[in-house]
């Protein structure tokens, strides 16, 4: 057995346990996941479904042959192939529609999570030309959970990248176009990936389509949250460092790299470095030999530093040091990486660490597709067929790894559309699963056994489409119904003039807010509402 393929079983087999079993049900503490068993019902009724209909087509198929159309699906994948600009194109515009559309018919085009509220709040400041605002008198009524006001100053907890993105769009008054823009880009940039790892057209079309077109790519990209915008960085950052050549490294594209990764550490600082950690790596054992590393290394370098520096003056502005993050001061040193007390709840610990990694790779399989059947398994099936590990599977493994490896380390439970905290998992997902049925052919040939896999595959899309997808954009649609009134127009449409208007709040809310204009640091907080009755 080679490296690639010991390394390729590695992985299916931490994925398969940690993606398939209920793991965190076993431990006796709050983390668990009480859906699974409804989950896994749905999950073997809807796989006898798919695999039922596919063995039905399949053997029908021998005796009425013009039932079937061999090659029909690698043609229509190939007329997408990401090596076509035009057609790379076609698909980057669509997405950007789609994302488009849950923005503003799913989501009202409004920030929902307390998550976006803030990073919007930050967005107005940088589009005002500011990096934070005098702090109200009474913060009773403008504090909000992740807020800091710090010495007169008040500003967001969050890196500058995700807001800075905001920013952009409302300049123009529309914020919330400027994540679907970047899925767009993200898109563009998969594409090109896709041209260096996957020698197939009609994979890399099927792969292409998979990612932009996968619900939990969809959700997240038409939100205003940070993940996109860091994702697209990540994956300008990978194209970079695969369309490098070791017969000799050009240092644009090195300085491309370093830029994106440091872009990406603007926005989501742990995916920056589980991406970085796996190019550095990879590119260190791939180009060892290569004309030119020193000048590459500089490069990358360079690029990074730029924006690196932009965060530590930013962080100088606002908390006063310029290696102290707004969330820093927010909730204390213990808000980082590692395994100790939380700003909240208990301790993290390395069975808390595999609980929440158990937590997210179950949450992938049912919010990745919304299929009958577990997302995961097409991707890992792959994985166990598959003969080879290229490069570029290696360095989009190990960066996948890497990120689980670092929200291992990760104290808090990152759930809001799905497992966003495994949103750097897609690409990996995507083409694996894109590559299923091609090995299927290759180990058993265009027969009984492919012929129903494919087929199964089609029944578990369409039951996506017709009920799971449908499904979930009705539940997002009905979800926090008072954020999407708007108290700014309200008294525009009632003909209210110079009147202060009060917005209900629950008693929780209240009793947080007082708490906070009391002085009681927001952590303490925290453990309060969470621990003590109200």
């Amino acid at each position: 057995m080679t490296r690639g393929r010991i390394a390729g079983l590695a992985v299916l087999a931490v994925f398969a346990v940690l993606g398939l079993v209920p793991i965190a049900n076993w431990i006796p503490d709050e983390l668990a996941a009480p859906w699974y068993a409804g989950a896994l019902a749905q999950w073997l009724s809807g796989s006898a479904i798919a695999v039922g209909v596919g063995v039905i087509v399949a053997l029908v198929a021998r005796r009425a042959p013009g039932l079937w159309r061999s090659g029909a699906g690698r043609d229509a994948f190939t007329a997408i192939d990401p090596a076509n600009l035009q057609a790379l194109g076609f698909v980057a515009v669509a997405a950007f529609g789609i994302y488009l559309a849950v923005a503003v018919l799913v989501f009202s085009a409004k920030p929902l999570h307390v998550d976006e509220m803030v990073q919007l709040m930050q967005a107005r400041m940088y589009a005002a030309g500011r990096l934070w605002q005098p702090t109200d008198p009474d913060p009773t009524f403008q504090s909000i959970l992740h807020q800091v006001d710090f010495q007169g100053r008040t500003f967001g907890h969050f890196p500058p990248g995700g807001p800075l993105v905001l920013a952009l769009g409302d300049l123009w008054g529309v914020p919330w176009i400027m994540v679907p823009l970047t899925g767009a880009i993200a898109v563009v940039a998969w594409g090109l990936i896709l041209r260096r790892i996957e020698p197939a057209p009609s994979v890399r079309g099927a792969a292409l389509v998979l990612f932009a077109g996968a619900p939990f790519t969809a959700f997240l990209a038409g939100s205003e949250m940070n993940h996109m915008p860091a994702l697209m960085w990540l994956l300008l950052a990978l194209a970079a460092a695969l369309y490098q050549s070791p017969d000799r490294l050009r240092p644009g594209l090195a300085f491309a790299a370093g830029l994106a990764l440091g872009m990406a550490a603007a926005t989501r600082p742990p995916d920056a470095l589980a991406f970085g950690l796996a190019i550095a790596v990879w590119g260190l054992i791939r180009f060892r030999r290569s004309p030119g590393l020193s000048q590459a290394l500089g490069a990358a370098l360079l690029g990074a530093a730029i924006p690196v520096a932009g965060i530590l003056l930013v962080n100088q502005a606002t908390t006063g040091a310029p290696l102290r993050f707004g969330y820093e001061l927010l909730w204390g040193k213990n808000v980082g990486l590692g395994f100790h007390a939380a700003p909240w709840g208990p301790p993290h610990t390395p069975l808390r660490g595999l609980e929440l990694v158990n937590l997210y790779l179950l949450r992938l399989e049912a919010y990745l597709f919304e299929t009958p059947f577990p997302a995961l398994l097409p991707a890992l099936a792959a994985l166990g067929l598959s003969r080879r590990m290229d490069s570029g599977d290696r360095l989009l493994l190990g960066a996948s790894a890497a990120l689980l490896g670092l929200y291992f380390m990760y104290w808090h439970d990152g759930f809001y559309l799905g497992p966003r905290f495994a949103y750097g998992l897609i690409p990996a997902a995507v083409l694996w699963s894109a590559r299923f049925p091609g090995l299927v052919r290759e180990r058993w040939g265009d027969g009984l056994v492919h012929r129903a896999t494919v087929t199964a595959l089609v029944v578990g899309a369409l039951l996506a489409a017709v009920r799971g997808i449908p499904d979930r954009v009705a539940q997002y649609a009905s979800s926090f119904p008072a954020f999407r009134w708007d108290p700014d127009r309200a008294p525009d449409f009632a003909g209210v003039r110079n009147a202060v208007v009060f917005v209900q709040e629950t008693w929780g809310s209240a009793v947080l807010a007082r708490l906070w204009s009391l002085g009681v640091p927001k952590a303490k907080v925290e453990r309060l509402y969470r621990a003590v009755d109200t």
